[in-house]
């Protein structure tokens, strides 16, 4: 049998191999290229399993690994080349109920809400995500839980590839179509499709929605999706198809967005217009034509992310309960948003990663803040070198007494010279996120603040950080 049967005579990925194992086990690859033959790629497989123990985990590692290898940086001019490999896949007309979730922040808590209620109310659900924290298995959910077998993902990326020819694709289309692959075999309810950047040129957007929700639209992305809410409105809203009915939690909505729904002939459910919510002390209240629904539980999430998903549901009709909604809203969680992670001293991590999302942040920690005194707060920032760093950093300049920055364990991160020139004088640099916790953790008091923000992968690293070294968690 071949392991990696599609791959024979593909040397791209022989030599992928021959960089990655060469060093761990010379004499068998050696061995394997004097027997060459078609069968070089089953022996390649056999010599990695292995030496690697039977370790199908890393075996699903390595496949990620040359994914990326094959795959293009920016494929961003068109969705024409998933939209043929879908078709090929016969994935385009998927049963279930399709929902996607677009906008410049809260995607993730509002597809995380989404899915819990819908889960506790009896429907299945699958639910597809980005970017991962830790691992490829965060990405793709099933009825709540992940898939761990690495052998179904790998029977999934081969058959994509074995299609796929000589089409070229980026590592999220793949990754995107192995989730549209997974949940069609997987006979669900409802599918929910977090939309990775934008909206129109998505891979997401190959599958038609039934319900479309844009949170909210703010400048992030702005060299791929433009340089003003009005085209950034524009790419997010070409996510609307013919008479589908779209949740939209932007206050402010861009003109480029009704143009695209009239052109669309959609049905817009706008927030302050169709539906709206409003906190009073310790809990929320939401409301629509169809009336109020009070008394709600303040969520880990954001208020804002539980307000649309509220609305979303209502719109659809479905046999929803309001104490499966308060059940929802008094469990869901998304690590990596206002995610307090320590208590003594506080310590908290959020990925907000543009200006939209730290404005956000500021408020939600003028809040947290308001019943405690005399409380420091340090900050540690990490971002990506192609963010609005300047922007980012304005909105929490005022909150953050102590300011630490670091470089990311990724190529793309902003440097320190990029990053001494934003931040004040008395700012800090340390080498790595987990340099730069111990050292925070020698100097504050447990009363105070420590703020982790900039990107996912500062939140990743430092959660990384905290477990392995300081605390068990």
């Amino acid at each position: 049998m071949y392991i990696f049967g599609i791959f024979i005579g593909d040397f791209k990925y022989i030599i992928f191999l021959c960089v990655n194992f060469l060093n761990y086990f010379y004499s068998d690859f050696l061995c394997c290229i004097l027997h060459y033959s078609h069968d070089m790629i089953y022996y390649i497989e056999i010599i990695f399993m292995k030496h690697y123990f039977y370790n199908q985990h890393i075996l699903l590692s390595k496949w990620l690994q040359y994914i990326q290898f094959i795959c293009s940086k920016n494929m961003r001019n068109n969705i024409s080349r998933v939209v043929y490999i879908a078709k090929k896949l016969k994935i385009l007309n998927i049963s279930s109920f399709i929902i996607t979730v677009s906008g410049t922040n809260g995607k993730g808590s509002t597809c995380a809400l989404l899915e819990k209620i819908l889960l506790d109310s009896g429907y299945t659900v699958g639910k597809y995500s980005s970017p991962h924290l830790f691992n490829y298995y965060e990405r793709i959910k099933i009825n709540g839980s992940y898939i761990i077998n690495p052998l179904i993902h790998i029977s999934i990326f081969k058959k994509i590839l074995s299609v796929c020819k000589d089409i070229k694709f980026s590592y999220f289309e793949f990754i995107t179509l192995a989730a549209l692959l997974i949940f069609q075999s997987s006979n669900l309810d409802v599918i929910i499709l977090e939309v990775g950047l934008g909206g129109r040129l998505d891979a997401t957007n190959v599958i038609i929605p039934h319900l479309a929700i844009v949170t909210n639209i703010g400048l992030d992305h702005i060299h791929e999706l433009g340089d003003s809410r009005y085209l950034i409105g524009y790419e997010k809203s070409g996510i609307f198809r013919k008479n589908v009915i779209v949740c939209i939690g932007e206050n402010n909505i861009p003109y480029s967005v009704y143009q695209v729904a009239n052109f669309s002939n959609v049905s817009l459910y706008r927030i302050q217009y169709e539906w709206n919510y409003f906190q009073s002390n310790n809990n929320w209240y939401f409301y629509d034509q169809n009336g109020i629904v009070k008394n709600l539980p303040i969520p880990k999430i954001s208020l804002s992310s539980a307000a649309i998903t509220i609305a979303a549901l209502r719109v659809l009709k479905l046999n929803i309960k309001k104490k499966n909604i308060i059940q929802s809203l008094k469990k869901v969680f998304l690590p990596g948003r206002f995610h307090i992670i320590h208590r003594y001293p506080l310590i908290i991590l959020d990925a907000a990663h543009n200006a939209h999302a730290t404005y956000y942040l500021y408020q939600q920690l003028k809040n947290f803040l308001n019943q405690k005194k005399n409380i420091k707060i340090y900050g540690l920032f990490g971002i990506l070198s192609r963010k609005d760093i300047k922007n980012t950093v304005l909105n929490l300049k005022e909150l953050i007494h102590c300011w630490y920055y670091t470089s990311l364990q990724t190529y793309d991160s902003a440097t320190e010279y990029i990053l001494k020139e934003i931040l004040p004088n008395s700012a800090l640099f340390y080498p790595s996120v987990q340099n730069a916790i111990y050292q925070l953790m020698q100097r504050v008091q447990k009363k105070d603040l420590i703020l982790v923000f900039g990107s996912f992968v500062s939140v990743a690293e430092a959660i990384t950080s905290i477990r392995s070294i300081y605390f068990q968690l």
